[in-house]
């Protein structure tokens, strides 16, 4: 069986990782796996490089205009059985190329949870037809899939985020710190919250100074003219506020796994998310979470066992929630945290997500995973 990887690039993200990791793990289950991208971010492509898997930067492809063509001459020279494409323009990449002559068996992967339903969104949709599986990786996306488009919803498989967890572990009981450590591990842009989250921190420093925040996510070479004003704004309010010694914001690492075992409580407060790659690195890691209730945080969030949910629209709220976690007892603090740890193994292993793709793969023509 021969398949094909298809993303935009290797950079820091997301879907990056967790296709990265997908390709690594297929290629020791003895999968004949390549990866293809039109960008030539390298963030991941070391990991591929250890695990032996060819990697290529399509030549030609990173032209708007002439992507579509350089993609179907690589993917039709190729010849594989399977093309799984991550993100929405490769998705539409390999359909359109399935659609004029593409003889490969597809699966299409949403990796975010969709908030208004386009032309663009419904042209996705329909060159879906030919793909064999459309496979979110948040059951709200499944959920939205399958209420939009019911024509879709047997093949729509949900496959959920892993993590590794050998890596994302943290050796022994963790002790709170003086001052407590909040991590937050996100991009600095609107969808994030991080200005209301910034809010909700001026508010719970106005009765309480005992912890500090460190928020990893700064885009040092971004080119998007709204994201890089949205970080400047964040860092204007971080100083209009002063809380310079409160509120860190640091560049994108590749050594988070350390920052999370130095870390007493993990935090994200985006809008909207899918399964966030962050929050199962922090559950793996023995953190207690708090985290905005919203799409699938809370299949992996419970009050009163592993975190705390907040409303990101409900700076108060917000503010609230993070004032619960920093007034948990020692005791509970580290029960918090060996719930996440507990979690994590069951939902989140390397195994129950490479196995799923394979089920996939695997399947007849039928449709019908085995």
């Amino acid at each position: 069986m021969k398949v094909v990887l298809l993303i935009d690039h290797f950079g820091a993200g997301g879907a990056q990782r967790q296709m990265a990791g997908l390709a690594c793990l297929l290629k020791e289950r003895g999968v004949d796996v390549s990866v293809y991208t039109y960008f030539s971010y390298n963030f991941y492509v070391e990991q591929l490089k250890q695990s032996g898997v060819p990697y290529e930067v399509v030549k030609g492809a990173e032209s708007h205009w002439r992507r579509f063509f350089y993609l179907r001459k690589k993917l039709l020279a190729a010849q594989p059985d399977w093309v799984v494409a991550y993100l929405d323009t490769p998705c539409i990449m390999a359909s359109l190329v399935n659609w004029l002559g593409g003889k490969f068996r597809l699966i299409v992967s949403e990796r975010n949870t969709t908030q208004t339903l386009t032309r663009r969104e419904r042209l996705k949709f329909w060159l879906y037809r030919k793909a064999d599986y459309i496979v979110p990786n948040s059951y709200s996306q499944g959920d939205f899939v399958c209420k939009h488009f019911p024509q879709h919803k047997a093949k729509t498989v949900v496959i959920p985020n892993f993590v590794d967890l050998d890596k994302f572990a943290c050796a022994t009981e963790r002790h709170r710190q003086q001052p407590a450590v909040i991590l937050v591990v996100a991009s600095i842009w609107a969808s994030k919250n991080t200005k209301g989250f910034i809010d909700a921190v001026r508010l719970l420093r106005q009765h309480r100074n005992d912890f500090v925040v460190k928020w990893f996510g700064r885009d040092l070479r971004s080119t998007i003219p709204k994201n890089t004003a949205y970080a400047q704004e964040c860092q204007r309010k971080i100083k209009e506020y002063g809380l310079e010694d409160t509120v860190f914001l640091y560049p994108k690492t590749k050594q988070i796994a350390e920052e999370y075992r130095k870390a007493d409580y993990f935090c994200l407060p985006s809008f909207y998310e899918g399964t966030p790659n962050v929050l199962c690195e922090a559950m793996a890691s023995s953190l207690p979470v708090i985290c905005s209730r919203v799409c699938d945080n809370p299949k992996y969030v419970f009050e009163g066992e592993n975190g705390f949910l907040f409303d990101p629209y409900d700076v108060k709220d917000m503010a609230a929630k993070l004032d619960e976690a920093l007034q948990l007892s020692e005791a509970l603090h580290a029960g918090y945290g060996r719930c996440s740890r507990a979690i994590a193994e069951e939902k989140m292993s390397e195994q129950v997500f490479v196995d799923r793709y394979l089920s996939l793969l695997r399947a007849p023509h039928d449709g019908q995973a085995e």
